[in-house]
């Protein structure tokens, strides 16, 4: 009888044994996800400070100009900050942060 109830207790520290590291996984992965979301949040933030930038200073430019100068200069300002970024990476950013203030002009020409 004493034997079935090590076993037992043997039993039940290895399931919250597993239960721990399971948990204990899920939690590490929500919070490098929840980490990843932050910074690609604040690469956006450079990004979109950049092209605003490059919008309202080089207005004379022509649409490909200001997309390469606004890689240039996001690319020197992210080398500085020792923050990694594909070219495409960058690129989609651009495209989303123009749509953005694309589509804040027109809803604002519309009220």
């Amino acid at each position: 009888m004493e034997q079935i109830q090590v076993e037992l207790v043997n039993l039940v520290v290895a399931i919250l044994t597993a239960f721990a590291g399971v948990a204990t996984k899920y939690l590490v992965s929500f919070l490098k996800k929840k980490g990843l979301i932050a910074q690609i949040e604040n690469n956006k933030e450079l990004v979109k400070i950049v092209v605003q930038a490059v919008e309202q200073m080089y207005k004379e430019l022509k649409g490909d100009e200001k997309l390469n100068l606004a890689k240039v200069e996001v690319m020197k300002l992210m080398q500085q900050k020792k923050i990694k970024m594909s070219e495409k990476e960058l690129d989609l950013m651009i495209e989303s942060i123009v749509k953005e203030m694309n589509d804040t002009a027109k809803s604002e020409l519309k009220k």
